[in-house]
């Protein structure tokens, strides 16, 4: 197997080195004088970066490499590329470039053995037939950059991949993965998002039982689709005992117990989520969104400050700062990053929805009006319900906005529950229709 086995394959004394970094056959990887022990996932990919003499390590040949008889999600490479950068920190994210949509690629040159054929090896490693992964990996790009048409695509390039291999465990999740963003931002009624994401959940779980995606997926649709929380949390707990450092574990954890109201615990669990991976914008707005609704709103706008810096074109990042400002009183400030969010967004209805909030508690009443009747009346995409819920409070409509809240708890809505301890609708707690829906 490529890079479990090529330096064992090198000469004894044969030394691979790279910047104040030595990789010794049989010996590992030193610093100087100090070695630097690795896991063998990480060791067998550092062996790859290192070999391709400069050039471009392909998604399918990590694959290849690494998990030759297993389907696993996006998630394992990156985070065993993230493991071996912080391992070679201070140096290893300057030197483990990311290239989008390809792989990764060591920047810095490397002294010594370099092994002349691997690329060529490499390649006739590789199938010429159509290969599961490689479609795979286009629908994880696609994932990427969630709007509804890449959503689409996404879905596309799954299907594609479980064409050639019914049996593609992480295929399935990943389609799982795509009804869940679909429901979060409107893009499919929230039952159909149920039903296909459940079906593509267990096809996974059925090839492979132990996937921790589906799992932790599967925890999600129970919990804040079908509002069975106690056996959603089973399933994201079984899934992070399987793997402790799987991100999106926590953060659905963190999800179901924001619902439940338990916002210590969903604090911790998606600060977490970040810690374990910090370049997920999922796990990041889950984080902040938690901050906000548990009253760390300062807490939360600092925070996203920072995503906004490296995320200037994303949509939501604008979206949450102007939640926060305008939380925070600063409403010219808060005005400017909602029309911002707004133009990126175009015809996201979710959008709408979503900045009429801000727009009215900043005194833009009017437009807000017109936001929320127009982000009712779309059909798909849509507005979840209870997005809207806070703009129609702020705008002194308190029956409007319980009887979107009874339509999203109707239809299954994920943002049902998490309405519960959204601090903007507190005026709605003492209603009897509120006690009715949420007890």
């Amino acid at each position: 197997m490529w890079g479990l086995t090529c330096v064992s394959n090198m000469q004894s004394d044969s030394c691979l080195q790279f910047g104040p970094f030595r990789l010794k056959a049989g010996s590992g990887l030193w610093r100087n004088d100090h070695k630097i022990r690795l896991p063998p996932k990480e060791m067998a990919l550092l062996e790859l970066l290192v070999q391709s003499g400069g050039g471009v390590v392909t998604h399918e040949a990590i694959y290849k490499a690494l998990w030759p008889r297993q389907s696993i999600g996006y998630h394992s490479i990156a985070r065993c590329v993230y493991s071996l950068r912080k391992a070679l920190s201070p140096e290893g994210r300057e030197y483990i470039k990311t290239v989008p949509k390809r792989g990764y690629q060591l920047t810095v040159p490397v002294d010594g053995a370099v092994q002349q054929n691997y690329r060529s090896a490499l390649e006739s490693s590789i199938q010429t037939k159509p290969l599961p992964y490689a479609h795979f990996l286009k629908g994880q790009a696609c994932v990427n950059h969630p709007g509804p048409d890449s959503l689409e695509r996404a879905l596309h390039w799954f299907r594609k991949a479980i064409q050639i291999d019914q049996d593609f465990a992480a295929a399935h999740s990943a389609m799982a993965e795509v009804s869940m963003y679909q429901c979060y931002r409107g893009f499919i009624h929230p039952q159909e998002g149920l039903r296909v994401g459940l079906d593509a959940c267990n096809e996974a779980l059925r090839s492979d039982p132990n996937i921790v995606q589906a799992l932790s997926l599967r925890g999600w649709f129970e919990a804040l689709q079908r509002g069975e929380m106690e056996r959603g949390l089973r399933s994201v707990e079984h899934a992070r005992r399987l793997d402790p450092e799987y991100s999106r574990a926590y953060a659905y954890q963190a999800l179901i117990h924001r619902a439940q109201g338990k916002m210590e615990a969903a604090m911790e669990y998606s600060a977490r989520a970040v810690e374990l991976d910090p370049h997920s914008l999922f796990n990041i707005y889950v984080h902040v969104f938690t901050l906000f609704l548990a009253g760390h709103v300062a807490e939360a706008l600092q925070f996203e400050r920072g995503v906004l810096e490296n995320h200037p074109g994303d949509d939501l990042a604008h979206g949450y700062m102007s939640l926060f400002l305008a939380s925070l009183g600063e409403h010219r400030e808060a005005l400017d990053f909602a029309f911002k969010a707004l133009s990126l967004a175009k015809n996201i209805p979710a959008m709408w929805g979503f900045m009429a909030w801000s727009l009215a508690v900043c005194g833009e009443a009017e437009e807000a009006g017109r936001l929320v009747e127009k982000a009712y009346a779309a059909r798909l995409p849509r507005c979840p319900r209870p997005i809207m819920a806070p703009a129609l409070v702020a705008l002194g409509k308190p029956e409007q906005a319980l009887s979107v809240l009874s339509e999203a708890r109707e239809e299954q809505c994920p943002w049902f529950f998490g309405a519960k301890v959204d601090p903007r609708l507190e005026e709605l707690r003492g209603e009897k229709r509120w006690r009715t829906l949420y007890g």
